[in-house]
């Protein structure tokens, strides 16, 4: 685990706020089934390159979510607006489109290699519960294919809440549900700079970012720690432990 600063104490943790996708699901590949058999239902082909652009359109409409700048009805369907204009010439209706993915992607539980291990090393030591900007129909059908109940206390979705990371009122919501109050005993873990990392920062709460591709350095303003492993979590855990 990298450290901002030498200085920094992370045995002070009890509990930790993870995000879900691309930190415990392999969302690419989740979302390349979900995909691949949304558009084969409706007689569409299924190829690398229409993968490709939908991954394109669903990660920008979503930082745009991020941004309060659509809603996440508007998300949920234009992606697919987008997609069908961009790589099929097809009267598919993009609603009933979106609504067969959505049902899809509820069914793929494909998880990060090494994230069971370490959820379940964690949950040993600390108190984790689950922070997602996902739908809720699909996080809660992929918890509950994943069998990770034992592992994480509640399941944070903001579909549900009506506010999203990285929402002060989101993690607001959050930390007046979980059992810890001091501030300083919490760290968010996730991959996103512009969710998870400032969505603590915006609380006032430690980081940590999931970088297995080496996309950041520290120090950074957004990240307290960097992990290129979930091992490194586990190992972080086994530390802590010790003392």
């Amino acid at each position: 685990m990298e450290k901002k600063t030498e200085g920094m104490n992370e045995m002070n943790y009890s509990t930790l706020l993870m995000d879900a996708d691309d930190t415990i699901f392999d969302f690419p590949k989740c979302e390349a089934a979900a995909l691949r058999k949304a558009l084969l239902s409706f007689g569409l082909s299924f190829d690398r390159t229409v993968c490709e652009a939908f991954s394109r359109i669903n990660t920008a409409l979503w930082k745009q979510f991020e941004q309060n700048r659509i809603t996440r009805g508007e998300l949920r369907v234009r992606r697919f607006q987008e997609l069908l204009a961009a790589c099929f010439d097809s009267g598919v209706d993009s609603a009933a489109l979106a609504d067969c993915y959505v049902e899809a992607l509820s069914e793929q539980a494909i998880l990060l290699e090494g994230a069971r291990e370490a959820l379940e090393k964690l949950s040993e030591r600390f108190s984790i519960d689950i922070i997602t900007n996902g739908l809720t129909q699909v996080q809660k059908g992929r918890f509950a294919l994943a069998g990770l109940e034992k592992t994480y206390q509640k399941l944070f979705i903001s579909d549900e809440m009506g506010v999203g990371k990285p929402g002060k009122a989101f993690f607001d919501a959050v930390l007046a549900e979980i059992p810890e109050k001091n501030r300083r005993r919490i760290l968010v873990v996730g991959d996103s700079l512009t969710s998870d990392m400032q969505g603590g920062r915006n609380s006032g709460l430690d980081t940590c970012l999931y970088d297995p591709k080496g996309k950041i350095t520290l120090p950074h303003p957004l990240c307290d720690y960097r992990i290129g492993t979930l091992e490194e979590l586990m190992s972080f855990a086994a530390k802590k432990g010790e003392n």
